[in-house]
């Protein structure tokens, strides 16, 4: 019980976001970074198209202020912004963090702050952050997270796909006609 007792206690000297580094590495720091994000109130989310929108700019964390840069004023998809903001320097900096305080090992598996996690995950940010999409507690933010949109197809701005017809085919249809020589 001992153990326990101790390793718990080092957990509580971790953030939610070295948590997530952690247990997840830099997708679940993104992941978390989000969910406080959107949760607070600093990120409008759309659900209906997944995006997400500046409504605040403040930040308690360097890696909470890179994730608000990221935020253009038109909005980014929720996929893209967890995969711009995992990509970033300030989530890289969690991992000299946790070696620092002696946490992250080769095999994270072996550390037992690790296995505690995954046994104990707690409340609030620290269960998203061992748990990832499945620990959120909002049902809308988890139905986003866990079923994301397809992404849209990429069109070749040289080859633009018109259609002007009335039926919706990209062809010709019945009933309407092409300029001819």
């Amino acid at each position: 019980m001992t153990s326990l007792v101790v390793t718990m206690e080092g957990m509580d000297k971790l953030t939610p976001y070295e948590t997530a580094w952690l247990v997840g590495g830099a997708d679940r720091v993104a992941l978390v970074v989000f969910v406080a994000l959107a949760t607070d109130g600093r990120l409008e989310v759309a659900t209906k198209r997944q995006r997400v929108k500046l409504a605040r700019d403040e930040a308690a964390y360097p890696v909470e202020a890179a994730a608000l840069a990221l935020v253009p004023e038109s909005g980014l998809a929720v996929p893209e912004f967890l995969r711009q903001l995992a990509a970033t320097d300030e989530v890289a900096a969690f991992e000299a963090a946790l070696r620092s305080k002696g946490q992250l090992r080769i095999l994270r598996w072996f550390s037992p702050t690790y296995r505690d996690l995954l046994e104990h995950p707690g409340t609030g940010l620290r269960r998203v952050a061992a748990l990832g999409a499945a620990g959120v507690e909002d049902a809308e933010l988890r139905k986003i997270l866990e079923h994301p949109l397809p992404q849209m197809p990429k069109i070749d701005p040289m080859l633009p796909v018109r259609d002007n017809t009335f039926d919706g085919s990209i062809g010709p249809s019945q009933g309407t006609f092409t300029a001819g020589p």
